[in-house]
């Protein structure tokens, strides 16, 4: 019998398509049925498989998200597919030990979810009293060992703190650290939103171990989860920190002892939003190697610490994914200590410089940095992807470099990520380009024959995952009334895909994209191509 002959996925609402309840009375086996299911839909869908348990009052209510109510049963075989749960709850209901009654009752009753990886406790407040529970303690390690029941391979914690939640998770103090330890000390992988950074005192620092991912939000009681971070950097493998003020990055590798701690397992670090008062410690380890395997390293924004990036100096033969976000003061520190040259960082595969807009001056003599330090970092030999931010508020000078580099370096780049504005700005922006060129003769000439025009356009159509020309481009629903008033330089865009099929176009505003090219294809610089663009329909039909 052909099982997938039941499954009709023809709209979005795809799971009324499915008779569900006809299935469950056939003599088929339904894991099976799931397995099709799931591969047909998994990738698109991914909230089908994505639980939520509403606890309060001593009910819990698990419902799944986008699917019938004839499979809100947790022992319906689609939920054993579940890769991910939430769970909203106060953290009163664990001390009193109702949310432990809720989980221990049907439909709780003997189940567990087997392919779940990933938990999100979401903190919720309610109108319980936060007294003294006598027996708080005792509550709380048999809600999470209940918890590790029903989610045999939970590796992954995200505990985020909803704003109404804020002052009742302060009132419970030392019981909220408790609970927050005993949850992350059923997992290798956690995650910390500021909104529970901020309270989670790390009281118990000191009994979690052995994680391999951290992502560690704080404002405050930033010295403890710095130690958190420095407990585990045997086993860590991803590092993400941020903190609104007042801490050192780089006192994540300072020692009791005054050396260095190592990450010998590390090989992603970010370093998220640091802002507000920090002052650097001025750590300086000579030819230390802290991150020895490190790969990849993502400095937010405002990070204020240019000088401490000296410490990756040793990860030159290692780092392969670069993502900054520059300042002037950073392209300096950056140019000063020579953390990066031209042939510094041989297995680059992806640099990512993303300006902070507003941050670049117009001038180009007033910021030589900034323009020397991209100078620096495009060149490396594998770079395969330079991926910028917000062309509208580039400066024409740095909007120049990055069309030299783009264009005269890495006309192969098999991934040059440039969204319909951002290419719209590009084209605009020519004659600026132009003139720019023209006073700055120590940049490299365009190659013989190949007009500036049509070569930074030829550039902007190599987008694709697969390092081949577009064969689909879907259109966004604020594209097309963009192109409304910009429909010339979006037909230029259209002619450089030589392997284009198709543009996919939202339905409701087909007939504005639809005569807005039919004007412009009466231009007489488009007539020749008129075929060309008559077939940028859906299928390949013309308009």
């Amino acid at each position: 019998m052909d099982v997938a002959f039941y499954i009709r996925l023809t709209s979005v609402n795809f799971y009324q398509d499915i008779d569900f309840e006809k299935l469950q009375t056939m003599q088929v086996p339904l894991l099976w049925v799931c397995r099709v299911f799931r591969s047909v839909v998994y990738s698109r869908f991914f909230s089908c498989y994505r639980l939520r348990f509403d606890i309060f009052e001593g009910k819990a209510v698990g419902r799944p998200l986008l699917l019938p109510p004839c499979l809100n049963k947790l022992d319906s075989p689609f939920h054993l597919l579940a890769k991910e749960v939430l769970i909203l709850i106060s953290p009163s209901t664990v001390y009193s030990g109702k949310a432990l009654t809720a989980l221990s009752q049907e439909p709780f009753t003997g189940c567990s979810l087997p392919l779940v990886r990933t938990l999100e406790v979401r903190f919720v407040s309610d109108e319980e009293s936060t007294d003294v529970i006598a027996d708080t303690e005792a509550n709380t390690q048999a809600f999470v060992q209940r918890i590790r029941q029903l989610l045999p391979k939970l590796t992954l914690l995200r505990l985020v703190g909803g704003h109404s939640s804020r002052e009742r998770i302060r009132e419970t103090g030392s019981n909220f650290d408790s609970l927050v330890t005993q949850l992350i000390q059923a997992v290798s992988q956690v995650e910390l939103a500021s909104s529970v950074g901020q309270f989670f005192r790390f009281q118990q620092v000191d009994t979690i171990r052995d994680l391999t991912h951290l992502n560690c939000r704080f404002e405050l009681n930033g010295d403890q989860a710095i130690q958190l971070i420095r407990l585990n950097a045997p086993t860590l493998q991803s590092l993400s920190i941020a903190a609104r003020s007042g801490y050192d990055p780089s006192g994540i590798i300072q020692g009791a002892d005054g050396g260095f701690i190592e990450y010998p397992r590390l090989h992603s670090l970010t370093f998220g939003l640091m802002t507000g008062g920090a002052v650097p410690r001025q750590y300086r380890f000579h030819g230390a190697v802290p991150f020895p395997n490190l790969r990849r390293l993502i400095c937010g924004i405002h990070y204020p610490f240019g000088d401490d990036l000296a410490l990756f100096q040793g990860n030159a033969t290692t780092l392969e994914v670069l993502q900054l976000t520059l300042t002037r003061e950073l392209a300096a520190a950056l140019l000063r200590q020579r953390v990066f040259t031209p042939t510094s960082h041989p297995k680059f595969q992806c640099a990512m410089v993303r300006p902070i807009p507003g941050m670049i001056p117009i001038n180009y003599a007033d910021d030589p940095e900034t323009i020397q330090l991209m100078l620096d970092i495009a060149p490396n030999a594998a770079v395969r992807r330079i991926c910028n931010w917000n062309f509208n508020q580039l400066a024409p000078p740095v909007l120049s470099l990055f069309g030299k580099h783009v264009c005269l370096q890495a006309l192969d780049l098999p991934d040059l990520r440039l969204s319909i504005w951002d290419a719209m700005t590009l084209i605009r922006s020519l004659p600026l380009l132009s003139d720019f060129h023209s006073k700055a003769p120590t940049l490299s000439p365009l190659p013989a024959g190949v007009s500036r025009r049509k070569l930074a356009v030829h550039a902007c159509s190599n987008y694709s995952p697969h390092g081949s020309r577009f064969r689909f481009w879907h259109i966004r629903d604020d594209d097309v009334g963009h192109l409304r008033d910009s429909v010339k330089p979006f037909l230029l865009l259209a002619l450089a895909f030589s392997g284009f099929d198709r543009v996919i176009v939202p339905s409701h505003r087909r007939d504005v994209f639809l005569t807005s090219v039919e004007k412009a294809i009466d231009m007489a610089e488009f007539k020749q191509h008129a075929p060309s663009l008559r077939r940028l329909l859906r299928g390949g039909q013309e308009i």
